[in-house]
């Protein structure tokens, strides 16, 4: 019984070792392949206007803020991919007293940018990546409370620049536009029927970066 014991226990030891060996391979190997190339991280703050108007009405403008990872594809090229995550949150306001809806979106965006130098202190890029959304509404009436989560899914148009600040840093200035729809739902209280989503909007922020 000990022997077994001790076997199972070795066994397990060493499946343990083998993948963390694993992902410890997978993470020098993403370290290596970046050395040489141009790699920016952010924390992005921004206005978030959007385009709809049922949207506009309900939750009007908000915050919108969150992490974005810009890394070139190859070296000494103008190419880059982008990935980001960013979080809003909003009240609604409706026709009945009786409705409170709270919004919470965070929206993904995966894509790539096409940077153009300017006098080797900024970049002006383009972007266009592909963007999911995760939906979070709470609402309640009376006495009674509800959620729903869902996902909604579009693309997302990015215009900025990059300004070089001091010791690696930089200043991202942006313009961005979103459009996401979502499946058939209710989020603008208990009196609309419910119907597809429109959480489209432009986003206009900055972003304080740092380049590796």
């Amino acid at each position: 019984m000990c022997s077994l014991w001790w076997y199972g226990f070795l066994k397990e030891v060493v499946m343990i070792a083998k993948t963390k060996s694993y992902y410890f391979s997978l993470l020098l190997f993403c370290v290596f392949s970046l050395v040489g190339r141009d790699v920016i991280l952010e924390l992005k703050g921004a206005y978030f206007l959007p385009t709809d108007s049922m949207f506009k009405d309900c939750y009007k403008g908000s915050v919108l803020w969150g992490p974005e990872l810009t890394v070139q594809l190859k070296k000494n090229k103008h190419w880059y991919a982008f990935a980001s995550l960013d979080y809003y949150r909003q009240k609604g306001r409706f026709l009945s007293l009786c409705d409170s809806t709270t919004l919470r979106l965070l929206p993904l965006a995966f894509g790539i940018k096409y940077f153009v130098p300017i006098r080797n202190r900024a970049n002006i890029y383009l972007g266009l990546g592909f963007q999911p959304e995760y939906v979070n509404k709470k609402s309640r009436r009376g006495f009674v409370t509800s959620k729903r989560t869902l996902w909604g899914f579009g693309g997302i148009a990015k215009a900025g620049a990059y300004i070089d600040l001091f010791h690696n840093f930089l200043l991202d200035l942006f313009i961005d536009y979103s459009f996401v729809w979502t499946k058939k739902t209710n989020l603008y209280g208990n009196t609309v029927t419910p119907s597809r989503t429109n959480l489209s909007g432009a986003i206009f922020g900055a972003g304080l970066g740092y380049r590796f």
